[in-house]
């Protein structure tokens, strides 16, 4: 599913909006860490986009030290606490 740019600059416009108050009203300072952790917070980014994130970055980082793909699957699988297929299955859908 595509978003048209219109609608990427009102989204834009209104979380920076919505963050800034929220800081204001909770006497935050705002932060990227901060507005990642709002957009969490608020359901704004979905726990499989972040699982499916998080996957794929620790593949890049694993993969240059294993012979094989299944070594280091097994090893993502142990330190994230996930079962190899949902290892596998993020890295599927990987662009």
């Amino acid at each position: 599913m595509q978003i048209n740019k219109k609608i990427l600059d009102l989204f834009q416009s209104q979380l920076d909006k919505a963050y800034k108050e929220y800081c204001e009203r909770h006497q935050y300072e705002a932060s990227p860490e901060g507005l990642i952790t709002y957009m969490i917070d608020h359901q704004l980014v979905a726990p499989p986009a972040i699982r499916r994130f998080v996957i794929n970055k620790a593949y890049q980082q694993e993969l240059p030290q294993h012979k094989r793909k299944t070594n280091a699957i097994q090893t993502l699988a142990s330190r994230l606490h996930l079962s190899e297929r949902t290892i596998w299955t993020a890295l599927r859908g990987r662009t």
